[in-house]
């Protein structure tokens, strides 16, 4: 399976309408956190979800790991975790942190011990698989390359989603990375930026090296998703997006 899908991130909110148009051979991402379960249960049918790869990006505003005052992280990935068996959605995007403070040391254990916690929930329920996802720039990357990587050592059910465009910017060796997560990696965000900024521009339109990239994606993970998660207003129309996708086509299943 070598699925593209796209994320709703590209077209938000009231013109989310568009992606209606979008043939069933790509897979759809949905903010899931930005509503509640029954506006999401009366509107995923519109874009016929049961034809079509599915996922969830995770909450990344209303919770934070690393954060010790926040008390309802479980209950709200319990909700998501839940809505997403519903759905049969292939993963969950989760977010280690978002702002941090405090002991580096300290914070990261608490983000490992409520990772944990999430994996049993998970488990529990029997939903989507959970797709850790590398977050943070600079001074706010909690987990550095290496770090990265060892943590999933400590999780057997957990699996990675790389940011493409986050490693860019924190300047990880990202074929490095691919080659030794292999095919631990269930997905990708895919986007471009400068390596300063979070731009989320498209593929092929600043300094990463796509072709290299994907000679790594789909070397060592083949079956990952790919997952175009460019920011809101890149494309006005689907029929720019689709003409934007036939224009690297080929740049995507380079070997």
């Amino acid at each position: 399976m070598n699925t593209i899908a796209i994320s709703d991130l590209l077209f938000p909110a009231f013109e989310k309408y568009m992606l209606r148009a979008l043939p069933e051979t790509f897979g759809m991402e949905f903010f899931v956190e930005f509503g509640p379960v029954e506006y999401w249960r009366a509107l995923l049918p519109q874009f016929n979800i049961q034809s079509r790869a599915i996922s969830l990006h995770g909450p990344c505003v209303t919770v934070n790991l690393a954060n010790p005052d926040d008390t309802q992280y479980l209950s709200r990935y319990e909700k998501d975790i839940t809505f997403g068996k519903e759905i049969n959605a292939h993963f969950i995007v989760v977010h280690t942190n978002e702002q941090w403070s405090g002991n580096k040391e300290d914070v990261q254990n608490l983000v490992i011990e409520r990772l944990q916690e999430l994996d049993k929930l998970a488990q529990k329920i029997n939903g989507p698989r959970l797709a850790v996802e590398n977050v943070g720039l600079l001074t706010n990357n909690l987990f550095n390359e290496s770090e990265y990587l060892e943590l999933f050592t400590k999780f057997p059910n957990i699996v990675s989603l790389i940011d493409v465009g986050h490693a860019n910017v924190n300047q990880w060796n990202l074929p490095h990375v691919i080659q030794t997560l292999n095919e631990k990696i269930i997905a990708y965000h895919l986007h471009d930026n400068n390596g300063k900024k979070d731009q989320h521009q498209p593929i092929g339109t600043s300094s990463i090296n796509w072709t290299e990239l994907f000679k790594a994606i789909n070397t060592y993970s083949p079956n990952a998703t790919k997952v175009l998660e460019y920011a809101n207003g890149t494309f006005k129309s689907m029929d720019e997006l689709l003409q934007h996708l036939n224009a690297i086509e080929s740049l995507m299943t380079k070997k």
